[in-house]
C-alpha cells in the first residue's frame, strides 16, 4: 500500500516443474494480504475464485492514486496437471481487497495462452481507472476494467514498433504519458501512453539459447535467440548482427569444410539449412516423422569425420548421410514416453571409431540417458545412478569415447543432487564431478581437446573451469554478468570461448592464459609426482572373492625423487580411516591397496591423501555396502 506501508499484498500461485511432469496451477494460487508489514496473512477470498486446483498465475496491482482501488487478473488451467492457461477473469476491489467484482473486461482476446510464462499488470499513477495488462500484447482500459484496448496490436503491426510477449512495464511516476516496456523484443519506450513506441537497440540484452562458431572464419558467430531468431555477426564485433533465420532460434551449425552451409532452426526441431551462407534457408527434415515428439530446443550434431553425417533428436534419434537431404531413424522411443510436452530428446552426442561406426550418446528432457556403440543398431539406457532430472548436455569425448560428461538442470525437487557426471565406461558407472561447484542447474560443458582433462562448464550463474577433470571449479574470468549462460562454443585454433547468455547477450573469452598456466600446472605435477585414480571406483561388498577377502581398491603413485610418503583415507567429514604408508620411499611406482575391514563398513564418498615431503595430493573414492 502506497500510503499505509504495514499494508503488503501478495499473490502467489503454483508452478511445478520436473523431469516427468508439469504443472502451472494448483490449490495455493491465491491473494494475500498483511496488515502487520508481514507478519501474518489471509488469503483474500469474498468476490474472488476459490481455492481450486485449476487456478493459475494471478497477477495484482494498487493504485498509487487511490489505493483502495486494487485489480486482479487470473489466469486458470484446463489440465491441472498440464502446462496451459487461459484467461480466467479480471477482478475490482474498490476497499483494500475486502471485497471484489469481477468485470466485464470486454476487448481482452488472445489472451492468457502463456500466463505461465509473461504477464504483468500496472495502474496509472494519476488515475485509478486507467491500467494496462501485458500479456501477447498490451492491453489498455481508462474505465477501470470494463473494457480494453489493444494498443499494440504485435502480431498485425511491425515488430519495430512494438513485439509481442510483455514481461514488464513502468509508467514515470511524474509523467504518466511515459512508458517503458521490456518484452521478448527487448527494450520500448512511449511518451503518449502507448500510442506509439520506439526500440531501444544499444541494449545488450539478447536471449541466447545456443551459439557456434565458424570454424574456418572465425570471425563468423551465430546463435539462436528467444524470439528474435538467429542472429550472426560477419565481422566478430558488437554493431554487424542480423538475423539470418527466423522464429525462435536455437542450435546452429556451420559445416567445418564450407562456411556457406549453415543448419539453422526454429522451436520444435524446424531445421533449415543454407548453401549460400546463411542469405536463404529451405526445410532440411525429410524423413523425420512430423507425429514425432520435439523439444522447444531440438538438438542436432554434426560428425566431426563426415560433415554430411548429421543426428536429430525427436523422441528418436535420425541420422543423415547427405548433408540433410533425407534422413534415418536409427531408433525407437528413448524417452519415458509422451507426458505432455515431455518426453523428447534434449541433447546428443557422437564420435565416430576407425571402423567407420559411431558411438551416439543421448539426453531426455525426462532423465534417460542412452549410448549406442554401433550407429544406433543397438542401444543400452545407462541412466543408472543418475538423479532423476533435465539431462542440459551430453557430452563425450572424442578421442575416448567411452568417458563422457552430463549435465543436469533441477532446483531441489525433494531432493539436493548435483548436477555434472562423468563416466569412463560407456556410462557402466557414473562419478559425481560437482565438487565444488554452486547447487544450480548447469547447461553446458566443453572438452578443451588441448589438455581433456581441463572442463569448461556453462550454469545458471555464469562460467567455471576446471582443470583436473572436475576435482576443483574456478571462476572463468571477472567480466562476464550474473546471468545464465545456456551454451558454449569453443574455437580450438584461436583458444577463444563463447558464452551464450539468456538475458545479456554474448561474450568472448581468450583461454590462452588459462592453457598456459594448465601446461604449467601440468609439468610442476609431472615433475613433482603424481597420485592416481583409484581402481575398482565405486568399489563394493560385491567384490567380495570366493575365498572371502574383503573388498579392495589400488591407489597408484609415482615419486620422481626419495622422500617421506604419506597415504591416508579419510571419511567426508576429514576422519582419518586408515594409513596406507608412512615411511621413506624411492623414486619409483607405487600400489597400495586399501582393504574394507568390516561388513559394517558405511557406503559414501571417501578420500585419499598422498603427501610427499611438504606438497599434498587428495582423491576421492565411492564405496557401495
Amino acid at each position: 500500500d502506497p500510503i499505509d506501508t504495514n499494508i503488503v499484498y501478495a499473490s502467489m500461485w503454483e508452478r511445478l516443474r520436473g523431469p516427468t511432469f508439469r504443472k502451472v496451477a494448483g490449490f495455493s494460487s491465491g491473494i494475500y494480504k498483511s496488515t502487520d508489514k508481514g507478519n501474518t496473512w489471509n488469503r483474500l477470498v469474498n468476490g474472488l475464485p476459490g481455492a481450486l486446483n485449476t487456478i493459475g498465475r494471478i497477477t495484482i496491482a494498487v493504485s498509487n492514486s487511490n489505493p483502495n482501488y486494487i485489480y486482479a487478473l487470473y489466469r486458470k488451467s484446463t489440465a491441472p496437471n498440464g502446462d496451459n492457461n487461459i484467461f480466467e477473469g479480471f477482478y475490482s476491489s474498490t476497499n483494500k481487497g475486502s471485497t471484489w467484482a469481477k468485470m466485464s473486461a470486454s476487448g481482452i482476446s488472445g489472451f492468457a495462452g502463456f500466463g505461465w510464462y509473461f504477464g504483468m499488470m500496472e495502474v496509472d499513477p494519476t488515475d485509478h481507472n486507467k491500467l494496462y495488462l501485458g500479456d501477447i500484447d498490451i492491453f489498455k482500459t481508462t474505465n477501470g476494467g470494463s473494457s480494453f484496448t489493444n494498443i499494440t496490436n504485435s502480431y498485425s503491426g511491425s515488430f519495430l514498433q512494438q513485439h509481442p510477449d510483455q514481461h514488464a512495464l513502468w509508467i514515470n511516476p511524474l509523467n504518466a504519458n511515459i512508458i517503458y516496456n521490456g518484452n521478448d523484443g527487448g527494450f520500448f519506450i512511449s511518451t503518449n501512453q502507448g500510442n506509439s513506441w520506439e526500440k531501444k537497440f544499444d541494449l545488450p540484452i539478447s536471449q541466447f539459447y545456443a551459439s557456434t562458431i565458424d570454424y574456418l572464419l572465425p570471425l563468423r558467430k551465430y546463435g539462436g535467440t528467444q524470439d528474435n531468431g538467429t542472429l550472426g555477426t560477419q565481422s566478430g564485433g558488437i554493431d554487424d548482427w542480423k538475423e539470418f533465420y527466423g522464429g525462435d532460434g536455437f542450435h546452429c551449425i556451420v559445416d567445418y569444410t564450407n562456411s556457406n552451409i549453415i543448419y539453422a532452426e526454429y522451436q520444435f526441431g524446424g531445421l533449415g539449412k543454407s548453401t549460400n551462407g546463411g542469405s536463404t534457408f529451405f526445410s532440411a527434415r525429410n524423413g523425420i516423422s512430423s507425429s514425432d515428439r520435439f523439444n522447444w530446443s531440438t538438438p542436432y550434431v554434426m560428425d566431426e569425420k563426415n560433415p554430411n553425417v548429421l543426428f536429430y533428436g525427436s523422441n528418436k534419434i535420425y541420422q543423415t548421410t547427405d548433408g540433410a537431404q533425407n534422413w534415418n531413424a536409427i531408433s525407437g522411443d528413448l524417452t519415458r514416453g509422451r507426458n505432455g510436452r515431455l518426453g523428447t530428446i534434449s541433447s546428443i552426442s557422437s564420435a565416430a571409431l576407425p571402423d567407420g561406426k559411431r558411438i551416439v550418446y543421448v539426453g531426455t528432457d525426462d532423465a534417460k540417458v542412452w549410448v549406442s556403440t554401433n550407429t544406433g543398431a543397438t542401444w543400452t539406457d545407462i541412466s543408472g545412478t543418475l538423479p532423476m532430472r533435465y539431462v542440459t548436455r551430453i557430452e563425450c569425448n572424442k578421442g575416448n569415447p567411452g568417458t563422457a560428461y552430463v549435465t543436469l538442470s533441477g532446483y531441489n525437487i525433494d531432493e539436493t543432487s548435483s548436477h555434472i557426471y562423468r563416466t569412463e565406461k560407456y556410462g557402466n558407472t557414473w562419478f559425481n564431478i560437482s565438487s565444488n561447484l554452486p547447487n544450480v542447474p548447469v547447461n553446458d560443458i566443453i572438452i578443451d581437446y588441448n589438455h581433456d582433462s581441463v572442463l569448461y562448464v556453462g550454469c545458471d550463474v555464469g562460467v567455471f573451469y576446471s582443470t583436473n577433470l572436475g576435482g576443483v571449479w574456478n571462476i572463468l574470468g571477472g567480466d562476464l554478468p550474473n546471468s545464465p549462460v545456456f551454451d558454449l562454443s569453443y574455437h580450438q585454433p584461436t583458444k577463444k570461448l563463447i558464452a551464450a547468455t539468456h538475458g545479456r547477450s554474448m561474450f568472448e573469452f581468450d583461454l590462452s592464459s588459462i592453457q598456459t598456466n594448465v601446461k604449467s600446472e601440468l609439468k610442476i605435477e609431472l615433475i613433482d609426482f603424481v597420485l592416481y585414480q583409484n581402481y575398482p571406483n565405486p568399489f563394493s561388498a560385491e567384490g567380495i572373492s570366493a575365498s572371502g577377502g574383503n573388498p579392495t581398491t589400488n591407489i597408484k603413485f609415482n615419486i620422481p625423487h626419495s622422500a617421506l610418503v604419506s597415504l591416508k583415507v579419510y571419511d567426508i567429514l576429514g576422519k582419518e580411516i586408515s594409513t596406507l604408508v608412512n615411511e621413506v620411499k624411492e623414486a619409483g611406482t607405487y600400489n597400495s591397496t586399501f582393504r574394507i575391514s568390516s561388513s559394517s563398513f558405511p557406503s559414501g564418498i571417501y578420500f585419499y591423501k598422498l603427501k610427499v615431503g611438504n606438497t599434498e595430493r587428495v582423491k576421492k573414492f565411492v564405496y557401495l555396502r
